[in-house]
C-alpha cells in the first residue's frame, strides 16, 4: 500500500469525519498527486489501498471543509472511496460492490461549509436558506460571464439585462427597480472578505479560479450591514498553493448566429517563493463578445461588440502556523461599443438609433486580510479600497430634432475595514463578534446636449460613513435542537452635495442609529432532516437626488423577512432536497426611477410586500449521474404607495418574476484511468415581470426559456469541450429597457444572445 503523510507543522488537528473544518486547496491531477497535496494541508496519513488508483484522475477542490467533504468531492465519479481507519488516518481504495441488503447503509455525513456565516458554520446547521456552488461545476464557456452564469444556475437570482457591468443583482425577488443611480445595492457583494460595491452596479468579475459561490438569503444585516436586504453574493477565491508550482490555460472561440465572432482566454501561475511561508497567484484573461444588433439607420450591423480584460493577484504569506495574511489585487475594464436592446417593430435584431452608446466599466480592488487562529477561536481583520468608474451614454436625440446626447459619469470610492472574533465550540455551538468601519463617496456628473460638445446638468455627490457593532451565537439547546441570535448597533451619516448649476440646494447631513436584530432556530428532526425558522431586518440608508431641475432628499428604507424551511438528505447523499417559504415586509423603498425626459432620479415609492417560494431537488440515481431541479414563485404588492403613485396601489414590485423554473442534468462517462467524457444540459424559464413602478414603465418582459449544452473529453490534464448556449434560439424579451431617453414608445426590448457554439481547449482549470 502506498502511504502519504501530512507533514505540516503546527497543531495537529483530528482528521476524522467530525473533525474541524481545514483550507483544502487541490487541483485536478492525478490521484497520487493530489493525495500528498491534501495530506499536507490536513495534516493526514493517507494510503492508497491500490497503486494502479494513483493514475486516476480526479476533481479539484478549493475551499474550507472537512477532510470528508473535499475527499468525497475528489473522488466524484471515480472507482475509488475514501475510509477513515483512525484519527489522522485515510485509507483510499477501489469501492466494491455490495452484497445485496434490504437494510440501507446510512451516509456518511460530509459538510458543507457556509464561509458567509463569519465563523465556519456548517450548511447542515444553518438556520436560513443558503447556496453553496462549485465553480468547477460551472462549464468553463460561462465562466467569462461573471454574474450571468451565476443567474443561469440559481433561480432565486435576478438581474436585469441593460448589459455586463451594467446590471443590478436581485435576490429572493428584493428587487426595487431597473435602473441605476445613487441608492444603494439590494444585494451586497463579496470576494473572499473584501466588499466589492456600495452602491454601483455589478462589477461582473470574471469567475476564472474561484472556488465557490455561495448564495445567503436576506436580509443580512446583522452580519453584513447596510445594503444587503435580498442578501449576499460570496465569490471564495482560490488562495495560493504554498507548496506546489502550477499553471492553468484556457482558450475558446465562439461563433454566433447572424453575429460576429467571440474569443476568451485566461492564464494562471501558482509560484511557491518559499516552501510552506511564501505564495504568489496571478491569473489574467480576456473577453471579446461579438456583436448581434444592427442599425439600419447608421448603415451598421454587429454593433454591440463587448470587450472584458483583467487579472487578480494573490500574495499568501504564512509567517507561523497560527499566522495567514492574504493580500489581493484586482482589475477589471469593461468595454462595450453599444447597446444590447433592438426594437419590437422592426425586423429581429434591428434598431434605429442616431448616435452610438457605448458604456466603460472601469473596476480596481486592493485587500489585506490577516488571521490568526488560536485553538477553536480565530481573529480575522480585512481591509478593502475600491475604486469603480462607471460611464453610460445614450442617444437623447428628441424626434425630428438634432443630435443630442446624455452622458453620465460615475466615480465611486469604498473604504472598508472590518475586525471579528470567533469560536467554535465541540458541541456544536458558535460565536462572533465585530467592528466594521465604511466610507463610500459617489460622484455622478452629467452632461446632455450637442455631441460634440454637452453642457453639465445636474450631478449629485453623496458620502456615506458607517460605524458598526455586531455580533451573533448559537446555542445548542438540546443535541438536535439550536437557536441562534444576533443583532448590529450602526452609526450612519450621509452627507449631500449638489453639482453643476442647482441654485439653492440643500445639502442635507442625516445622522441615525439603527439596531438590526436576528433570530433563528433549527430543528433535527433525524439525521438527514431539519427543520428551520429565521427572522431578519436589514435597511439602506437615505440620500440627494438631483434633477436638472430640483434638489430632492430620498428616505432610508428597511426590510424585515420571516423563512421557514426544511433541508433534507446529506451532501453525500443519492437524494437532496430544500424548500423555503418567507414573507417581507418592505418600508419606503427607494428605486431609481426615470422623469418624463429620461432623466434619472431617486425616490421613495411606498411600501411594499414579497412572498416567496422556493424549493431545489438534487437526485444522483447513479455514480456518475447528477440531475438538478429548483423552482422559485414570487408574488410582491405595492400595498401602500408614496403620493405621486396612488394610482400603483396593489402594483407588483419591478423585475420580480412570478415563476423562475431550472433543471439540468450532467453525465460523466470514464474512459479509462485519466480520461472521462461529460455531457451536459440546462433549461431555465423566467416569468413574466415589469420594467418599473408606475403607468409610464410598465411594460411586460420575461416568459422566456434559456438552454444550454455541452460536452468535455477530458484527457490527462487536458480538456476539449464544445458548448452551445440559446439552443432554441429564443429571441423574446429578457428586458424591457435599453435606452431610458426613447422608452415611451415602449418598443425596446433585450433579446438573448442567439444560438451560440464554442470550442475550448483548457488545461489546469
Amino acid at each position: 500500500m502506498l502511504t502519504f503523510s501530512g507533514t505540516s507543522a503546527g497543531e495537529a488537528r483530528a482528521a476524522s469525519a467530525d473533525g474541524p473544518v481545514v483550507r483544502v486547496d487541490v487541483d485536478a491531477q492525478p490521484l497520487a498527486q493530489a493525495v500528498v497535496v491534501i495530506g499536507e494541508q490536513a495534516d493526514l496519513t493517507i494510503g492508497l489501498g491500490d497503486t494502479t488508483l494513483g493514475d486516476v484522475r480526479v476533481h479539484a477542490f478549493h475551499g474550507s471543509a472537512r477532510v470528508s467533504r473535499a475527499l468525497a468531492h475528489i473522488l466524484r465519479g471515480t472507482s475509488a472511496v475514501a475510509r477513515f481507519t483512525g484519527d489522522r488516518v485515510v485509507r483510499i481504495e477501489r469501492a466494491r460492490m455490495p452484497p445485496r441488503s434490504t437494510v440501507r447503509p446510512e451516509p456518511q455525513a460530509i459538510d458543507i461549509v457556509v464561509t458567509g456565516s463569519k465563523r465556519g458554520t456548517v450548511l447542515a446547521a444553518y438556520p436560513g436558506s443558503a447556496i453553496v456552488v462549485s465553480v468547477a461545476d460551472i462549464p468553463l464557456a460561462m465562466r467569462s460571464h461573471g454574474s450571468e452564469a451565476l443567474v443561469s444556475e440559481l433561480p432565486i437570482l435576478s438581474s436585469t439585462h441593460l448589459g455586463s457591468g451594467r446590471n443590478k443583482l436581485f435576490i429572493r425577488g428584493i428587487a426595487d427597480s431597473s435602473f441605476n443611480g445613487p441608492s444603494q445595492s439590494t444585494v451586497g457583494q463579496y470576494l473572499g472578505e473584501a466588499r466589492l460595491t456600495y452602491n454601483a452596479p455589478d462589477p461582473d468579475l470574471a469567475l476564472y479560479d474561484i472556488a465557490e459561490t455561495e448564495v445567503l438569503e436576506g436580509p443580512q444585516g446583522t452580519l453584513y450591514g447596510a445594503g444587503t436586504l435580498g442578501g449576499i453574493v460570496r465569490l471564495d477565491p482560490v488562495r495560493p498553493d504554498l507548496d506546489r508550482f502550477g499553471y492553468g490555460l484556457s482558450l475558446g472561440a465562439s461563433t454566433t448566429r447572424d453575429g460576429t465572432a467571440s474569443s476568451d482566454a485566461a492564464g494562471l501561475i501558482n509560484l511557491p517563493v518559499k516552501k510552506d511561508v511564501i505564495g504568489v497567484r496571478g491569473l489574467v484573461y480576456e473577453s471579446t463578445d461579438g456583436g448581434y444588433i444592427d442599425d439600419p439607420g447608421r448603415g451598421l450591423s454587429n454593433i454591440n461588440r463587448t470587450r472584458t480584460h483583467g487579472g487578480r493577484l494573490e500574495l499568501r504569506v504564512a509567517p507561523s502556523p497560527t499566522w495567514t495574511i492574504d493580500a489581493t489585487g484586482v482589475v477589471q475594464d469593461i468595454n462595450a461599443r453599444d447597446g444590447d436592446y433592438a426594437d419590437r417593430t422592426l425586423p429581429k435584431l434591428q434598431r434605429r438609433s442616431t448616435l452610438s452608446q457605448p458604456f466603460d466599466n472601469d473596476y480596481s480592488l486592493a485587500n489585506l486580510v490577516a488571521r490568526h487562529t488560536m485553538g477553536a477561536t480565530e481573529l480575522v481583520s480585512s481591509t478593502t479600497i475600491v475604486r469603480h468608474d462607471v460611464s453610460f451614454t445614450y442617444d437623447a436625440t428628441e424626434a425630428g430634432g438634432p443630435p443630442r446626447l446624455f452622458r453620465e459619469n460615475d466615480h465611486i470610492s469604498l473604504v472598508t475595514n472590518e475586525m471579528r472574533l470567533s469560536h467554535q465550540y465541540d458541541g456544536g455551538g458558535s460565536w462572533v463578534v465585530g467592528l466594521e468601519a465604511l466610507q463610500n463617496v459617489d460622484r455622478i456628473r452629467r452632461l446632455l446636449g450637442a455631441p460634440s460638445n454637452p453642457a453639465a446638468i445636474s450631478g449629485s455627490r453623496n458620502k456615506v460613513f458607517e460605524a458598526a457593532l455586531f455580533g451573533e451565537a448559537t446555542v445548542a439547546l438540546a443535541p438536535s435542537f439550536s437557536v441562534t441570535a444576533g443583532g448590529r448597533v450602526a452609526y450612519n451619516r450621509v452627507l449631500g452635495e449638489a453639482l453643476d448649476h442647482v441654485e439653492d440646494a440643500p445639502e442635507p447631513d442625516r445622522r441615525r442609529v439603527a439596531f438590526l436584530p436576528s433570530i433563528g432556530a433549527l430543528w433535527r428532526v433525524a439525521p438527514d432532516l431539519a427543520l428551520y425558522a429565521r427572522y431578519q431586518e436589514g435597511f439602506r440608508p437615505g440620500g440627494l437626488s438631483v434633477s436638472d431641475t430640483a434638489v430632492e432628499r430620498y428616505r432610508g428604507d428597511g426590510l424585515s423577512t420571516v423563512e421557514l424551511g426544511v433541508r433534507m438528505g446529506y451532501p453525500s447523499s443519492r437524494l437532496q432536497a430544500t424548500s423555503a417559504i418567507s414573507f417581507a415586509r418592505w418600508r419606503n423603498i427607494q428605486a431609481d426611477l426615470i422623469d418624463g425626459q429620461g432623466l434619472p432620479l431617486t425616490t421613495n415609492v411606498g411600501n411594499g410586500r414579497v412572498v416567496g417560494l422556493e424549493a431545489s431537488v438534487q437526485w444522483r440515481p447513479w455514480r456518475d449521474l447528477d440531475i438538478e431541479s429548483g423552482l422559485f414563485l414570487n408574488d410582491s404588492t405595492l400595498y401602500r404607495p408614496a403620493p405621486g403613485f396612488a394610482g400603483e396601489k396593489d402594483a407588483s414590485l419591478p423585475n420580480v418574476d412570478d415563476l423562475g423554473f431550472r433543471a439540468s442534468a450532467n453525465l460523466r462517462i470514464p474512459l479509462g484511468k485519466a480520461d472521462s467524457l461529460s455531457f451536459y444540459g440546462a433549461l431555465r424559464y423566467v416569468g413574466g415581470s415589469k420594467l418599473g413602478v408606475g403607468t409610464a414603465l410598465d411594460f411586460p418582459q420575461g416568459h422566456y426559456v434559456a438552454t444550454n449544452a455541452g460536452v468535455r473529453w477530458d484527457c490527462g490534464r487536458y480538456s476539449v469541450s464544445l458548448d452551445a448556449s440559446n439552443l432554441l434560439d429564443d429571441g423574446r424579451n429578457q428586458f424591457a429597457l435599453g435606452n431610458p431617453f426613447q422608452l415611451a414608445g415602449g418598443t425596446q426590448i433585450t433579446p438573448f444572445r442567439p444560438r451560440t457554439f464554442r470550442l475550448g481547449l483548457s488545461t489546469g482549470f
